[in-house]
């Protein structure tokens, strides 16, 4: 790969100072921009213990009624949202302006440096049932689903926000390293086709398996993240240590030096051949969902699963783009720009130069499926209203994402089931979510979140109310067709109390 290289950059910015700055500008808006677009999942936390609503059995396949059948109409059976972030809320980031900024927002990279993590996450997860049914046939329970999904993860280290005046601090022995490892990002789009079958096999013992063939539509994942920064000899001289790798399943046409290397990307016409781009492209993958539910007790409900875990081989438009080697800045060469200031536009020439950094091949690789495991136990308190905590441990390319959510489900009538839940995630201890759900014969909606934002602050510009310190939204939210569950017609004979609709299972 390239070594020692150093970059002949035509930049209307005359000093490293200032490119840190404006990189680190670039990142914050760029990430600002991209959070409330995107992030569509609930986390499942609170739909996992109302097991009243059909969609818990994507959560634990053993989740079931033998009396039940229910129906999924395309797409607004259920639709999942969420936007989740690890290292900062609006109000950690965003700050009015003084004086003649007064009517101005801005990003306080100070206040980022002392509340980031090591190592931060930023997800936007969307899934969208697009056909689904379960029935009980003899004793079991079996259940067919179509699903769409999107899922994207960016992950971002503390030194990211050193990318300003006092993050390279020269001292005798050199300037500290700025380590940018770990900086990247996955984004992947893939449907999904699931079969499942539950039996209770003893007493009080339930188990459920659910196979899924995966679709892969595009993909692009960040594997090597080796970057780091140094200051050497001037204060003005940046050198760049790089090692980063990124595959791709995506059409897109790369222009090349005469030496090989990227200098240009353009993305003509992506959707010009849908069906054999992004649904007949020999992406292929598959994955297992396996769970239980154990009752000990005509009041205690234990339960476990882990869904997800599968792979995809991606085979369509693929692209390895790789980078190695040391990148030098001098001031030297800054100070020929500065005799020419306005000659050439920076963004340009910086993204010129950078691109010119990769290489690429075109060869298959596999990515695995973002593995979730859920644990909760649940304890009828008084009539009609159970207590319960579970834990839900996603783990996305190596990383762990953590959460912990205790919860009050209350059924007064037939027709209605309510959660309240309390989160612990995103580094946040004040995640208060809430779930609803109407009807249990012919129709039922519901609507769940597991963030409610308690505080918000008011745009005296827009009049629009941000949220103050949320780090996540969830939603999901859907209509679907029930039938059965009528004692007079259930032809299964139930072993116990949470066998008789609408009781618990």
């Amino acid at each position: 790969m390239i070594k020692g290289i150093s970059f002949n950059v035509r930049i209307t910015i005359f000093s490293i100072r200032e490119f840190r700055r404006i990189v680190s500008i670039l990142f914050f808006t760029g990430l600002l921009l991209y959070l409330p677009v995107r992030n569509i999942n609930a986390q499942d936390n609170t739909l996992y213990l109302m097991p009243d609503i059909p969609q818990s059995n994507q959560l634990n396949p053993a989740l079931f009624k033998l009396c039940r059948i229910y129906v999924e109409l395309p797409v607004i059976s259920s639709v999942k949202v969420n936007i989740r972030n690890t290292g900062f809320g609006y109000h950690d980031v965003i700050q009015r302006g003084t004086g003649s900024q007064s009517d101005t927002y801005l990003v306080n990279v100070s206040s980022l440096d002392k509340i980031l993590k090591r190592s931060n996450f930023s997800q936007i997860e969307t899934d969208i049932d697009l056909l689904g049914f379960g029935f009980g046939y003899k004793d079991w329970y079996f259940t067919f689903g179509i699903s769409s999904h999107s899922d994207l993860l960016l992950s971002y280290p503390h030194d990211i926000v050193l990318l300003r005046d006092s993050g390279l601090p020269v001292s005798a022995g050199g300037a500290t390293p700025v380590m940018l490892n770990h900086l990247g990002a996955e984004i992947t789009l893939w449907n999904s086709i699931g079969v499942s079958a539950a039996k209770e096999i003893r007493d009080g013992l339930k188990v459920g398996l659910r196979v899924k063939y995966l679709q892969g539509m595009a993909n692009a994942v960040s594997r090597t993240a080796k970057i780091q920064l140094d200051q050497s000899g001037a204060p003005d001289g940046l050198r760049t240590l790089m090692d980063y790798r990124i595959n791709a399943s995506f059409p897109v046409n790369f222009r090349y030096t005469s030496h090989g290397l990227i200098n240009g990307l353009s993305f003509d016409n992506p959707l010009n051949n849908v069906a054999g781009d992004y649904i007949f492209n020999g992406n292929r993958g598959a994955a297992i969902d396996a769970g239980f539910v154990y009752d000990p007790d005509e009041i205690t409900e234990l339960s476990g699963s882990i869904t997800d875990l599968g792979f995809i081989r991606w085979k369509k438009n693929t692209n390895l783009l790789s980078a190695s080697g040391n990148y030098f800045f001098t001031a030297a060469e800054l100070a020929l720009f500065q005799a020419r200031p306005g000659a050439v536009d920076y963004v340009k020439a910086l993204k010129d130069s950078i691109s010119t950094a990769f290489k690429n091949a075109t060869k298959s690789y596999f990515t695995l499926t973002p593995v979730k495991i859920f644990g909760g136990i649940t304890r009828s308190v008084f009539p009609y209203l159970r207590a319960g905590v579970m834990t839900r441990i996603e783990i996305y390319d190596l990383h762990v994402m953590p959460s912990l959510s205790f919860s009050l489900n209350y059924t007064p009538v037939p027709i209605i089931a309510a959660s309240l839940s309390y989160t612990l995630m995103n580094n946040k201890f004040n995640q208060v979510g809430a779930g609803i759900a109407l009807g249990n014969r012919l129709a039922q909606l519901y609507v769940i979140t597991d963030n409610i934002p308690l505080r918000f602050t008011k745009d005296s510009n827009s009049s629009l109310f941000w949220p103050y310190n949320a780090r996540m939204f969830s939603l999901r939210f859907g209509f679907n067709l029930l039938f059965g569950c009528h004692q007079k017609e259930n032809k299964f004979k139930p072993k116990n109390r949470r066998d008789i609709c609408p009781a618990y299972w």
